[in-house]
C-alpha cells in the first residue's frame, strides 16, 4: 500500500489537472462565444449606423443641388417674364407672363374644356356653321370605361376631328378658321385638312383632324425613408 500511495496522488493529482483544464478550457470558450457574438453585434450595429450616415449625407446633397437649382430656376422665371412675346400674348389680368406656357400646356387632360374652347372660339367664325365635332376623352384618364370613344393617349395628346361649311365664295373664312388655330395659346397640331367644294357654286367644306396636348403636373415631396439593421434602407 505505501509503494502504491505515490502513483495515486499522482493519478489524483493528473485527474484534478485534466478537470481543471476542461473548466479553463470550457471558461475560455464560453469567452470567445460572447466575444465573437458582442463582435458581430457591434459590426451590424456599425454597418447599420453607417448606412443611416450615408442616407443623410446623400440626402442633404440633395438638397443643397436643388437649392442651386431653385435659383438659377428663379433666374430663368425672371428672364422669361420680360419675354416680349410673352407679354404681348393675352392673359388674365395681374398674371404673370409665364402663365401663358402653362395655358398652353395644361396639366389636366380636359377635353370638354378643349371642346367648348374649338366651338365657341376657335371654330367660331362668321358665316361659318359647324356640321361635326368630335373630341376624344382619354382613356383612363377621363373615362371609367364605359365610353366606347375613349382612347389611350402615349404622347398626353387629345385627338380630335371637326367638320365645317361656309357658302361659295367664303374661301377666306376657312383661312380665318386656321389663323385661329394657328394663333391660339394652347398648342394645336393639325394632322391632316382636306377643303371640298360640292360641285360648282355648292358650299364649301373644311373637314380636319388634330391633336391638343398636356402635360401632367409633377408633384415634388418629402418621403420618409426606413432603414432596419441587417436589410438595409
Amino acid at each position: 500500500m505505501a509503494e502504491n500511495a505515490p502513483a495515486l496522488r499522482k493519478r489524483q493529482q493528473i485527474e484534478n489537472a485534466s478537470k481543471t483544464m476542461f473548466v479553463w478550457v470550457a471558461i475560455a470558450a464560453a469567452i470567445v462565444g460572447i466575444a465573437a457574438v458582442v463582435s458581430v453585434s457591434l459590426f451590424e450595429r456599425i454597418t447599420f449606423r453607417q448606412q443611416v450616415i450615408d442616407e443623410k449625407n446623400t440626402t442633404a446633397s440633395t438638397l443643397r443641388e436643388n437649392n442651386k437649382v431653385a435659383e438659377d430656376l428663379k433666374k430663368e422665371i425672371r428672364i422669361l417674364n420680360t419675354n416680349q412675346a410673352l407679354l404681348d400674348t393675352p392673359r388674365i389680368d395681374g398674371s404673370a407672363p409665364i402663365s401663358v406656357i402653362l395655358d398652353a400646356l395644361p396639366s389636366t387632360a380636359n377635353s370638354s374644356a378643349l371642346g367648348a374652347s374649338l366651338q365657341q372660339k376657335l371654330l367660331s367664325v362668321d358665316g361659318v356653321s359647324i356640321d361635326t365635332l368630335v373630341v376624344d376623352p382619354i382613356s383612363g384618364v377621363e373615362s371609367n370605361g364605359e365610353d366606347a370613344s375613349a382612347v389611350s393617349s402615349d404622347n398626353n395628346a387629345i385627338t380630335f376631328r371637326f367638320t365645317v361649311s361656309t357658302a361659295s365664295g367664303n374661301e377666306s373664312k376657312m383661312q380665318d378658321i386656321l389663323k385661329n388655330l394657328e394663333r391660339s395659346i394652347r398648342v394645336i397640331n393639325l394632322t391632316s385638312v382636306s377643303i371640298e367644294q360640292q360641285g360648282s357654286g355648292g358650299k364649301i367644306t373644311m373637314s380636319a383632324e388634330g391633336e391638343a396636348y398636356f402635360q401632367p403636373a409633377s408633384s415634388v415631396k418629402l418621403k420618409d425613408k426606413t432603414c432596419r439593421p441587417g436589410k438595409g434602407c
